[in-house]
């Protein structure tokens, strides 16, 4: 008996031609399906010309903004001790710029979408410009008698109003710059705050390095007039590259989150707890560095703000890596990566003082360069991952997930700024203090234990989030058992 292939021998051929027209069809299927995705990529990755000067702008007001807070700590103790002005003085004179920030943060995240955005940049950035010149002007009060101990106290109200000044205007357009990138860039909002952290880095970058090369030059007006005449140069760009506040919709005047819902959210209510820590890293420095250097290592002041630039530089080196890392690992816990970053912070200071609790640890330059600079990762890591804590607080699967519209943004922005400010203001208050009453070793020991303590702290909350979840799916594997037994 004959097979069917062989009664029909064209059956074989037509079955092939159209096995290969269903393949046909599948790669070109799927390359007009890879070619669509090419294009979303693309539409996605691309921005208006709207969305890239909002960027520009936003990113100039973060740098210049936080380039306020580091420009004076390699100068200003110098001229404070000529008006008698010790190093926990010269804390608070540093300090009240954070202070400042910390009232005002809040007050400009509650009113910056009625205010609107562009007009509270443009303030922020003329304020401090004009004050940041000013402040220069302290350099030709006259110097008291040597014989004379005791406090300038003209000299101190003036540098402290100047300093409050400056910190208003910088609070200003720090704030709205972050609002900024959070509505502007709804799909990329981490993404922009990244590109934000290295703006900040390059600020802090900024100051001290144009300092000193102005120092060099010209002295102490020098630095304070070129960096406030930068400023201003900046405000009249802005005015003109800046666009209307094309993202103040009036749906957006009010917050869609109460701040009952931000503050007593989890991640939210973490991340501004952190990010006082991380604060008061940063600026722990300041006022006793430049001491240090001078009497240890017998450094001048252009050589220990050579030192001060570590922590900026590796600071703004880090912000791309440390957002990197977050973006291609979102599998690694970030309450994890939090943990292991307060470790990176306790060793740090442990070699920076250098610890009297280890005698046999010696310090050399270079080792307190190391240092810094592991201080400096640490810092810039924890605010990325406070920021992601902060910004993306919700899991997905929560049924607490809602969309936040730009006045929410704001309020979040001026929490998350206000808690890092109140860092930055404490802690140079602290480390000063600390300096007086007992060493620079001692300090940066303290330091080096409140890490340690909240490593512990966030480990504890992730296993107690571990238990939690173990606990409930508990629940719930009983609760279905119980209901297939009820049927």
């Amino acid at each position: 008996m004959m097979n069917m292939t062989e009664l029909n021998p064209a059956s074989e051929n037509i079955a092939d031609d159209h096995t290969n027209c269903e393949a046909d069809l599948s790669v070109e299927k799927g390359s007009v399906d890879q070619q669509l995705l090419t294009k979303e990529e693309t539409e996605k990755t691309s921005f208006t010309n709207d969305q890239k000067r909002i960027l520009c702008v936003a990113l100039m007001a973060y740098t210049l903004s936080f380039a306020g807070v580091t420009l004076p700590a390699p100068f200003l103790p110098v001229l404070d001790e000529k008006h008698n002005i010790s190093s926990d003085i010269t804390g608070w004179i540093l300090g009240i710029f954070s202070l400042v920030q910390l009232i005002m943060f809040p007050v400009f995240g509650k009113f910056i979408s009625r205010i609107g955005v562009r007009r509270t940049i443009l303030f922020g950035q003329i304020t401090c410009g004009i004050f940041l010149i000013a402040f220069g002007l302290l350099e030709y009060l006259p110097v008291p008698d040597p014989t004379d101990k005791s406090i300038d106290v003209t000299y101190l109200v003036l540098a402290i109003v100047l300093r409050i000044l400056q910190a208003l205007g910088a609070s200003a357009f720090a704030t709205a710059a972050m609002t900024l990138l959070t509505s502007a860039f709804p799909d990329d909002t981490v993404v922009m705050l990244g590109y934000g952290e290295v703006a900040i880095g390059l600020g802090l970058t900024i100051g001290p390095a144009l300092g000193s090369l102005l120092y060099k030059l010209g002295g102490f007006m020098t630095v304070f007039g070129g960096i406030g005449g930068l400023i201003l140069l900046i405000f009249v760009i802005s005015f003109f590259i800046l666009p209307a506040d094309n993202y103040d919709k009036k749906e957006d005047q009010k917050a869609n989150w109460t701040l009952k819902e931000i503050l007593t959210h989890p991640n939210v209510l973490l991340s501004v707890i952190l990010i006082i820590f991380i604060g008061m890293s940063c600026n722990m420095n300041n006022p006793i560095l430049e001491p240090e250097l001078r009497d240890k290592f017998g450094l001048s002041q252009v050589y220990s703000s050579l030192v001060f630039l570590v922590f900026p530089v590796f600071y703004l080196i880090t912000a791309p890596f440390a957002f990197s890392f977050r973006k291609r690992c979102q599998v690694f816990d970030i309450l994890y990566c939090m943990v292991i970053d307060f470790l990176l912070g306790a060793v740090a200071f442990t070699l920076m003082g250098p610890s009297p609790l280890f005698p046999g640890l010696q310090r050399p330059l270079w080792l307190m360069i190391v240092a810094i600079a592991i201080q400096a990762v640490f810092a810039e890591s924890g605010i990325i991952f406070t920021l992601e804590l902060a910004f993306i607080p919700m899991d997905r699967e929560s049924k607490r997930m809602k969309e936040m519209n730009t006045a929410t943004q704001a309020l979040i922005s001026g929490i998350w700024l206000t808690t890092f400010a109140f860092g930055q203001y404490i802690s140079p208050v602290i480390s000063g203090a600390l300096a007086v009453k007992l060493s620079y070793g001692w300090t940066t020991t303290s330091y080096a234990a409140m890490c340690l303590a909240v490593a512990v702290t966030v480990l504890l909350v992730k296993v107690s989030r571990i238990v939690s979840t173990l606990m409930r799916s508990s629940w719930q594997h009983k609760d279905a058992e119980c209901e297939v037994l009820l049927h």
